[in-house]
């Protein structure tokens, strides 16, 4: 019977309510301890995995010699050797913008909360009635002008969402980009004059360090950062410094250049300073049950698709094999 390494959690696909596959050997294992990832992958013919955890390497290939297919639950794709998979033949296949409206669902609600934390009432009573008022009396409304950099699917969900709240949406010069609703401008101007930056940029050779010091310090004083795209694109300690100087008002972080976190990252260090000021998520602003339900489904779909001979839905052009 093929077998199928799902590197996702179990309990995850089980909620979902989502049939397993027939005539198939599921074996799940969690993406980012690599010991489960190895024991669900010996031997297997097809694998999926997150877009952003765990790495589908060479030592990983050679434990699953006969590997058909390597489907990602996501629009990223650096988690995985593409040489090497072009090498061995293997057709890799992603998931371009089905994670976008719950990424920028993510990117909305971060802007909101930095914006206006809210005091919530837990006990009741006058005395905590009277400080959660005071806790809230410095919140300000969305307003100004939204920057997004990288306008691919996610960059898109991301301007639409803010334009419905009355925002006004540039995006960073790249190409035919501009709308009638989205203007184009160069990325040190959208920087410089921005109330909210969102970065929705993939991981790729030309993004990588992108975002550096001075880029950074263009940023406009009481501006809100926030990056749901592939960690190494920004100079976090810069991010973290702006911070701290008060240059920044607030930010979001959704991904890192390492992943998970390191403890004593200088993100971290802010967050018990200052908790409405700073917001860092575990990679989660695309995993949402109906994001997983869309993802999981076509992955499976394509597993099927290519068992019989065809080509993936949504398949990765790969570089050419050495």
């Amino acid at each position: 019977m093929p077998k199928i390494a799902f590197l996702w959690p179990e309990a995850e696909f089980r909620s979902l309510g989502l049939p397993e596959p027939n005539n198939y050997d599921v074996h799940f294992g969690r993406a980012g301890i690599r010991f489960e990832v190895e024991s669900a992958c010996q031997n297997a013919d097809y694998i999926i995995s997150p877009s952003g955890a765990g790495n589908i390497d060479v030592a990983l290939l050679e434990m699953a010699p006969q590997t058909k297919l390597v489907q990602l639950t996501g629009a990223g794709y650096d988690n995985v050797d593409q040489h090497e998979c072009a090498r061995r033949g293997i057709p890799i296949a992603y998931m371009p913008g089905l994670n976008a409206p719950s990424v920028a669902q993510t990117m909305l609600q971060m802007a909101l909360r930095l914006r206006r934390p809210l005091t919530l009432l837990t006990k009741g009573g006058g005395e905590e009635w009277m400080s959660a008022r005071e806790d809230n009396i410095n919140g300000r409304e969305l307003s100004g002008r939204v920057g997004v950099i990288g306008y691919g699917h996610i960059g898109r969900a991301v301007a639409s969402l803010f334009l419905s709240v009355g925002l006004e949406v540039v995006c960073a010069k790249h190409g035919d980009h501009q709308t009638a609703k989205v203007v184009s401008l160069p990325m040190r101007e959208v920087i410089a004059t921005s109330d909210i930056l969102v970065v929705a940029l993939p991981a790729t050779e030309t993004t990588k360090g992108l975002l550096d010091a001075s880029l950074l310090r263009l940023i406009k004083d009481g501006s809100i950062f926030l990056n749901c795209g592939r960690g190494g694109i920004v100079e976090e300690p810069v991010v973290a410094k702006l911070i701290e100087t008060g240059q920044l008002a607030g930010a979001g972080f959704d991904v890192f250049q390492e992943e998970p976190i390191p403890t004593g990252h200088p993100l971290m260090h802010l967050v018990s300073e200052y908790p409405k000021r700073v917001l860092l998520t575990a990679h989660v602003a695309g995993q949402t049950m109906d994001s997983k339900r869309r993802n999981f489904s076509i992955a499976l779909d394509n597993v099927e698709r290519v068992a019989q001979g065809n080509e993936p839905l949504h398949q990765l052009r790969t570089p050419k094999s050495e």
